[in-house]
């Protein structure tokens, strides 16, 4: 349960820095430190993701 939470949420600040990455794209002269510290926290939510994804499985073995 507290994992479906927990996965919600991090579903959700990828979701929020995905718009933000767009947002900061479309702007006339985006910043590259700004796209790739907003990348750099998309790429860790995901390694989370992953890594609950795979605790999950397991222990439903």
């Amino acid at each position: 349960m507290m994992s479906n939470v927990f996965e919600r949420r991090l579903r959700g600040m990828h979701a929020l820095l995905e718009k933000a990455l767009k947002e900061e794209r479309s702007r006339p002269r985006p910043s590259d430190h700004v796209i790739a510290t907003l990348k750099k926290k998309k790429l860790s939510i995901k390694d989370r993701l992953l890594s609950l994804d795979r605790r999950i499985a397991s222990a439903q073995r």
